[in-house]
């Protein structure tokens, strides 16, 4: 009996020892659990404020940069400004639209196109013209072309024509056409006659006859066409006048033969005719494109023998010399070929 109740005794102890173990722990959870760590809450407010410091400055310096560039930009307008002000007006450039442009020019040229079918059954411009490129292709047209009224008044020049006579546009509408030549009885005659034959043909080619500049310079018009310009019911209205080449006179009798190119522009025919047989000359004849192959194939048979019959290979100085060869003479047939393929297209 008396040990059982030591035994109760000691299992009693035990439980409470136990139990007031747990309660200890289970205390100091709870207070570690409900108590902040030391300093993490100041540390998390200085943290916070550092970053708000940081985002501060840097917004500061955002719109630092963005008054800067704005200063800039203005300085720059102020700038453009004040150089627009010292600017010279250019008076030398044209204004306005071209001669040809006109809607009196268009009709003009439109008349002076169709008479020239109607008269000798031929375009004046070669391809196929729009109407309402027309105007622009007679004025830049590789020819001098000019027309006059009935009453001989020039009422129509072209680019090459206006360049000839040495005269601007509005210097040349409105001149009296014998202006264009010598005040010479004898040539002035000439002319009235040329005029009245092609008044009464329609049409008359292969003109020769001299005229003379703004300026007084001669020259003499070399296969021109001269045609006469009719209404619905066959009236004359004008002429017109068309011609390609035409040679400056000396007062020593020497002549410089002159050509109209596309656009109106008026050069020697002499670099014309160089330029042709420059181009000749480059084109390789048949002889030089055969001597051409004919080494290709004798250096390749060479090149061949080192190696078969000389057991040489590609390492061999001999066959490395052979085989540069045989590219070099490569190349100049290339180069030959090339340029009777560019000479075909052209």
């Amino acid at each position: 009996r008396r040990v059982r109740e030591l035994a109760g005794l000691v299992i009693t102890l035990d439980q409470k020892m136990i139990h007031t173990a747990l309660s200890s722990r289970l205390s100091l959870l709870q207070s570690l659990t409900s108590k902040p760590r030391a300093g993490s809450s100041g540390s998390g407010a200085t943290r916070r404020g550092q970053l708000h410091l940081i985002a501060a400055k840097k917004n500061k310096r955002k719109e630092e940069r963005k008054a800067q560039k704005r200063a800039e930009t203005k300085a720059l307008m102020e700038k453009r400004d004040e150089d627009k002000g010292k600017e010279t007006p250019d008076t030398s450039a044209p204004s306005g639209p071209q001669p040809y442009e006109a809607t009196a020019t268009v009709m003009q040229s439109l008349t002076i196109c169709g008479s020239y079918k109607d008269k000798t059954g031929e375009r004046l411009l070669d391809g196929t013209i729009l109407v309402q490129e027309a105007a622009k292709a007679l004025w830049n047209a590789p020819f001098v072309c000019a027309s006059h009224d009935a009453s001989d008044v020039f009422n129509y020049g072209n680019k090459a024509a206006l360049s000839l006579w040495r005269l601007s546009w509005d210097e040349f509408v409105g001149l009296p056409s014998t202006k264009s030549a010598e005040d010479d009885e004898s040539v002035q005659s000439e002319r009235r006659e040329l005029l009245d034959r092609a008044a009464k043909d329609g049409y008359i080619k292969d003109y020769s006859g001299i005229r003379q500049t703004s300026d007084g310079r001669k020259f003499k018009i070399n296969g021109a066409t001269v045609w006469t310009i009719t209404d619905k019911d066959g009236k004359k209205t004008g002429q017109a006048v068309r011609f390609d080449t035409f040679s400056w006179l000396g007062d020593d009798g020497e002549e410089e033969e002159m050509i109209v190119c596309e656009g109106g522009e008026i050069v020697p025919k002499k670099s014309i005719a160089a330029d042709a047989s420059s181009d000749m000359k480059a084109i390789p004849s048949a002889v030089e494109v055969a001597e051409a192959s004919a080494a290709v194939e004798a250096q390749a048979a060479e090149v061949r023998r080192l190696k078969d019959d000389d057991g040489l290979d590609n390492s061999s100085p001999a066959v490395q010399a052979g085989v540069a060869s045989l590219m070099e003479k490569k190349a100049v047939l290339a180069d030959l070929e090339e340029r009777i393929a560019a000479a075909a297209d052209a």
